[in-house]
């Protein structure tokens, strides 16, 4: 299923990135846990079901006017490896900010996200998931 999983994260991104929705909430479990722990971002925690990854989007996307990224997407097995370069564009000031390279990495059952953790260094990521660059 891991293919399956690539395209799903795939046709996620695109919609984000097109404007038609927030990240694909019909992918996630009930009992989903989005750690955004790592700090650099500027709200750290952890956030579990889907009405948290909606609270996390809601606080993140607040301050943006625009989100745009670029990405690879690696597959892992029942992991997807998300390697972002990503720059915004304030919602109050219109400042163009590049966050720069980062990566998510995905934890998918029975097709569906059951973890997700943002990784400040694309190596973390992918050593997490037992690969290298």
């Amino acid at each position: 299923m891991s293919r399956e999983n690539v395209d799903l994260v795939r046709a996620a991104f695109e919609n984000f990135l097109a404007g038609r929705s927030d990240f694909g909430p019909e992918l996630l479990d009930p009992e989903v846990e989005w750690d955004a722990s790592e700090g650099a971002l500027d709200i750290s925690g952890v956030y579990r079901g889907p009405e948290g990854v909606r609270q996390f989007w809601r606080e993140w996307l607040a301050a943006w006017e625009t989100v745009q990224f670029d990405y690879r997407l690696v597959d892992a097995g029942d992991r997807v490896v998300a390697l972002i370069d990503q720059r915004m564009r304030g919602r109050s000031s219109s400042i163009e900010v590049p966050f720069g390279e980062y990566a998510h990495v995905y934890t998918f059952r029975d097709g569906l996200i059951v973890h997700w953790k943002a990784y400040m260094r694309q190596s973390d990521a992918l050593e997490a998931v037992g690969l290298r660059e």
